[in-house]
């Protein structure tokens, strides 16, 4: 007698490259679709209970991330806070991101030997690509061991069923400088790099950012507090660079950064063009998202670009003015975006 059919329940979820990914990231080569999901099994189907296949390690590992990834969110909400516009928590991507984290790789390009004091140590600088077509665009951060051991030891103490897996290269006895040695070392970062980075609750963590572009992000305010925002404008950048291929263009830490450009290059000379440039493109992200503190003065600027460069502004006023009302006394005062982000980069 021929066993009756029973139902599972699945929810399954595509990446699905051809509609979710721009041009500029597609190339004519064949495209490869990634298929990921989860397998639920209802107890009226198998009889058993509603718990699902998952094993408890996958369990543990779940809750830790989404442990990791509220905790992250709830001290920026925290520490953001404030009585100058209320700016939120950006740590989170919005829903229109459509980022891939599959496709950033992360490569030592190389490593030199550096003298502290009387001491020697090996710097290794860390490129970060995306797997598109042929990225010769690369971000680099340099880093010394101790930097990478202070990563794992901070992650493995937030993230103890995450990263008990992951291996990490021991510190050695006697430093070595030996080609062999170094090459060996860097190969394990690359994978210790591409291990963790697998994981969005360590991508979003605080240590991991930290690792990579937070310091710059603190130097730059350091210079924008006072008033020098020529010297503010590399580490920015460089910021952004890193953002982009880490968490993607369309991030709202991306965005900020690029509403933090455009505060520096408007208080510099010959700086319209590029407030333009960043203005248009964190408009992208910005303008998808009606809750986001920097909406309403990133609006005010680029109507002002727009207007000057002579182009087509109307649909940006129309756009303000849902959002700005006037009273008997004049327009209400608001935050400008320098203000914003200054209140934003001091939490860092």
């Amino acid at each position: 007698m021929a066993s009756k059919l029973k139902k599972i329940a699945c929810d399954v979820s595509i990446d699905d490259p051809v509609s979710s990914t721009d041009d500029s990231e597609l190339g004519s080569e064949d495209i490869d679709l990634q298929f990921t999901g989860r397998l639920s099994f209802r107890k009226s189907a198998l009889g058993g209970d509603d718990s699902g296949d998952l094993s408890a390690d996958d369990e543990d590992s779940d809750r830790e991330s989404q442990r990791g990834a509220t905790g992250d969110v709830s001290r920026r909400k925290a520490s953001n806070a404030d009585s100058v516009g209320s700016v939120h928590s950006l740590q989170l991507g919005s829903k229109a991101n459509k980022f891939h984290p599959g496709r950033t790789i992360f490569e030592v390009v190389s490593a030199k030997t550096m003298k502290d004091g009387n001491s020697r140590f090996v710097l290794y600088t860390v490129a970060v690509l995306r797997t598109i077509k042929n990225d010769t665009s690369q971000a680099t951060v340099e880093r010394r061991y101790s930097d990478f051991h202070q990563l794992n030891t901070s992650l493995r103490k937030r993230f103890p069923r995450i990263m008990e897996n992951i291996e990490f290269p021991r510190k050695t006895l006697t430093r070595s400088f030996k080609h062999d040695f170094i090459a060996e070392r860097s190969r394990a970062f690359e994978a210790f790099l591409t291990c963790i980075y697998k994981y969005e609750c360590i991508r979003l963590s605080a240590e991991f950012q930290d690792f990579f572009y937070n310091h710059d992000l603190r130097i730059a305010y350091r210079y924008m507090t006072q008033g020098n925002f020529q010297e503010a404008v590399p580490f920015l950048q460089n910021t952004l660079h890193l953002q982009e291929k880490m968490l993607g263009p369309e991030h709202p830490d991306t965005a900020r950064t690029q509403c933090a450009l455009i505060v520096a290059y408007m208080s510099l000379e010959e700086g319209e063009a590029h407030v333009h440039g960043y203005a248009e493109s964190a408009w992208e992200t910005i303008g998808k998202d009606e809750t986001n503190p920097f909406l309403i003065p990133l609006l005010q600027i680029l109507i002002g670009i727009r207007w000057r460069l002579q182009l087509d502004k109307r649909d940006l006023e129309s756009r303000l003015t849902r959002y700005v009302k006037q009273d008997m006394a004049g327009p209400i005062k608001m935050p400008t975006l320098e203000d914003l982000i200054m209140q934003c980069l001091s939490h860092m």
